[in-house]
């Protein structure tokens, strides 16, 4: 009888412990986040990126009930705000938004890069990619893609092409296009993306590779020609601008927009800022914002997006090695 009790007394004793286990387990699951969260932006405040971050950031902060704050670490080509993400403390509360020129190409252009692209990060989520157009000044006699390169092919060295800088996304954009079609175009790095578009309004260049929130207007303003989107499929906003790939020229400019945190960031952190990002993308007023920003919005859990971003990392890494881009 007394061992029957104490037998009783001690399942009583392991079912009270199993259970105390399970909602510690749950309360530890569910912690993350305790406080703000810091999201870096490694570009200017104003900037493309920088405007997608706090459309974003405002609604995920609602989700996971902190705020997140967004916080501008712009210089070297976006380098010094990833690298400051990148050797952060893995705790899920610096993390890093930005878009392919860090991670996919930049380590390929720049020799003394100070982070491990590949290893020092936790991919997070894709948000999306900017479908990149093709934009001619209307000058240049083209009125669709095939003369354009018809006319390029016809005077190699002839036409210039400008960019935001030597090894941005801008100028490997054009390698792609340059390489896929066998067309030869002279490279004039500008400093921006607006001063490089300037370029082509006012025909001191011929064309370049820009994105849809830059080119379009200027299109409807007769101060230039889009020739087609280097994106995988037309842009929900402006459904009648054809593809490349539609025209005959199967290729992707288009750089992705997604965020990263430092490596090894705990699982769950991963898992509640992601869903955080996929509710948020849903709400009608941030899907607005982002597409006004002109991206097209493709969220990717965290294990597509890290296939995505080794995929990326050669491709563009090809292209940079085949044009013999390198900058100091």
């Amino acid at each position: 009888m007394i061992i029957q009790t104490v037998s009783k007394k001690l399942r009583t004793v392991v079912a009270l412990t199993l259970t105390l286990g399970l909602f510690a387990g749950s309360a530890a699951q569910s912690a993350y986040p305790t406080k703000p969260i810091k999201l870096v932006v490694p570009y200017n405040a104003g900037g493309g990126t920088d405007i997608l971050a706090r459309s974003v950031a405002a609604a995920a902060g609602e989700s996971l009930g902190q705020p997140i704050v967004v916080d501008n670490r712009a210089g070297a080509s976006g380098m010094i705000g990833s690298e400051y993400v990148g050797k952060s403390k893995s705790d899920g509360y610096v993390l890093l938004m930005t878009a392919a020129d860090t991670h996919s190409v930049n380590p390929h252009v720049y020799p003394k890069i100070r982070y491990d692209a590949q290893k020092d990060f936790t991919p997070i989520v894709q948000i999306g990619y900017l479908p990149y157009a093709l934009v001619v000044n209307p000058k240049v006699g083209a009125n669709n893609l095939n003369e354009f390169v018809a006319l390029a092919k016809k005077n190699p060295g002839k036409y210039t092409y400008s960019s935001w800088g030597i090894g941005s996304s801008s100028q490997v954009a054009m390698e792609m296009f340059k390489q896929k079609t066998g067309t030869e175009l002279l490279h004039v790095p500008y400093t921006g993306a607006a001063p490089a578009m300037g370029a082509v309004v006012s025909g001191e260049t011929d064309a370049m590779f820009v994105p849809l929130s830059l080119a379009v207007p200027n299109q409807k303003a007769g101060k230039v020609k889009i020739m087609g989107l280097g994106a995988p499929k037309r842009f929900v906003d402006a459904a009648d601008i054809p593809t490349l790939a539609e025209q005959g020229v199967p290729l992707n400019t288009a750089p992705w927009i997604g965020i990263l945190g430092p490596a090894n960031l705990p699982p769950e952190a991963v898992q509640q800022f992601y869903k955080a990002v996929s509710q948020a993308a849903e709400k009608p007023e941030v899907q607005a914002a982002l597409r006004t920003g002109g991206l097209q919005i493709d969220v990717l859990n965290p294990a597509d997006f890290k296939a995505l971003l080794a995929t990326d990392f050669e491709r563009w890494g090809a292209t940079v090695r085949q044009a013999g881009i390198k900058a100091q």
